[in-house]
């Protein structure tokens, strides 16, 4: 909402038309950015607006003309004002229920996510015998009944992941339509796994390699998630860091068995291959989701059906490819939800 309030100084009503500039790619959702009014002495008032941003990324709202005409409106005065708002907008985010990815070695918090081994939790896991020393409060009353003999219920170990995001933002992702490209889906969906992950205590950690890479280390919490988010926004796409690079940066620094989640085209890149591979030698349990520049270029006819098919099977390929090294990928299709993708990925 923006709000933006004019006043007459003088003691003589004044003819007004006052327009505040905006980013072309904002619409407006309610009231108007410009006023044409006859103002009072010394009297004041109001432009209410709301607009609307498809796009992340920072944005200014200003400057501000204003035209002050005479009372017969015979002659008029122009001037711009130097007033400005700076703002950001995030990437849009889709509500998730699961995101099917749980770290193999978590670190131990009570009451964060549970991970199918037993241990000390709250959600039932599995029952067994008596064994001395398990506490009376474990034991199942119920099954001792009908069994004839002690049980215990067993809890699912409850504990906190580290969970690493690589975003690639290399000048091909924005191949496509401003608003549907490889980035775009990129961000959107790295935004809404980092609200996910960390509203269950895991701790997240972000990559963004283009033409630099940037990483904002692991952490919890809604700071966390501020500052991953302002990371989304600001991404651009340009330069051409090869994947392998990131990955023999940022494998020294990441527990063995953390759930590493790529989001990238999979395009120009020769590289891909051999970082996937290396991830897995190392035990880390890594998930690809790949939005494809092929789609959105063929959806908006920049791309003919032959020339669709040929990249279309050397894609194919390549996924094929990086599932035999024991990656789970989804050749995520355009109009298909983070959460299908996700499920698709992990084979549920």
């Amino acid at each position: 909402e923006v709000t933006l309030k004019v006043q007459n100084h003088s003691p003589l009503s004044k003819v007004l038309e006052v327009r505040d500039s905006l980013p072309e790619v904002m619409r407006i959702k309610k009231g108007a950015n410009y006023i044409l009014m006859e103002l009072g002495p010394r009297r004041e008032t109001m432009i209410e607006y709301t607009v609307e941003c498809p796009l992340r990324g920072f944005y200014t709202i200003g400057p501000v003309a204003v035209r002050i005409q005479d009372t017969f409106g015979f002659f008029h005065r122009e001037k711009e004002l130097h007033v400005y708002d700076d703002f950001l907008v995030f990437p849009k985010t889709e509500d998730l229920k699961d995101a099917f990815v749980k770290s193999k070695v978590p670190k131990i918090f009570t009451g964060a996510v549970n991970i199918r081994q037993p241990g000390p939790g709250s959600e039932f896991y599995n029952l067994r015998e008596y064994v001395p020393g398990d506490p009376m409060k474990s034991i199942n009353w119920a099954a001792y009944a009908r069994m004839g003999k002690v049980m215990v219920n067993e809890r699912e170990r409850d504990a906190v992941s580290d969970i690493i995001l690589i975003i690639d933002s290399r000048a091909v992702s924005e191949t496509g339509p401003v608003s549907r490209n490889s980035l775009v889906y990129g961000t959107r969906a790295a935004a809404s796994l980092a609200q996910f992950f960390l509203s269950r205590r895991d701790s997240v950690g972000l990559v963004v390699y283009g033409d630099e890479i940037v990483s904002v280390d692991r952490d919890t919490g809604k700071k966390q998630l501020y500052v991953l988010l302002t990371k989304l926004a600001g991404a651009m796409a340009r330069g051409n860091t090869p994947l392998q690079v990131v990955t023999n940066r940022i494998m020294p620094h990441i527990n063995k068995g953390s759930p590493i989640i790529v989001l990238s085209c999979l395009e120009d890149d020769a590289t891909i291959v051999n970082a996937i591979r290396d991830l897995r030698a190392r035990d880390f349990d890594v998930t690809v989701l790949t939005p494809s520049s092929l789609e959105f270029e063929f959806d908006a006819r920049r791309l003919d059906r032959t020339g669709y098919e040929v990249l279309k099977t050397e894609r194919d390929i390549l996924i094929s490819e990086l599932r035999g090294l024991g990656a789970f990928v989804m050749d995520w299709e355009p109009d298909m939800l983070l959460s299908t993708a996700l499920a698709g990925a992990r084979g549920f």
